[in-house]
């Protein structure tokens, strides 16, 4: 099981920007509805699935499985520009510019992923 991932855009160390249509878009052909009334929307793929909660100017992911989603996360962020804050972990980004819109207190172990394997790396190293 993986650490709660959140997903939020940054601009000049405060949040805002970022793209919540581009998130949606990326993540839309993996979405279904929680069919137990939470307000989660689930996220499927071939190998393993996620509980995502705040399609928005931000995300949640928990209860990530397989290798698939942290790609999908990749490319979440890359389209959205949204900074990837899993719990316990360096910040991730998908590009180096994107670091020096973070909060001072996040640049400094700051990480540029390029792929899910990355991602999960960063995650799974602790």
């Amino acid at each position: 099981m993986s650490p709660d991932v959140f997903l939020q855009s940054f601009v000049n160390g405060g949040t805002g920007g970022g793209d919540p249509e581009a998130a949606r878009r990326v993540l839309e052909p993996y979405l279904a509805a929680a069919d137990d009334g939470d307000p989660r929307v689930c996220v499927h793929t071939e190998d393993g699935k996620a509980d995502v909660y705040g399609l928005g100017d931000g995300l949640m992911i928990n209860r990530a499985t397989g290798q698939l989603i942290w790609q999908i996360l990749v490319d979440v962020s890359a389209a959205s520009d949204y900074a990837i804050l899993p719990i316990g972990r360096p910040v991730c980004v998908p590009r180096e510019d994107m670091i020096a819109q973070l909060p001072d207190e996040l640049r400094g172990a700051a990480i540029v992923v390029n792929s899910g394997a990355d991602l999960l790396n960063v995650i799974s190293d602790g």
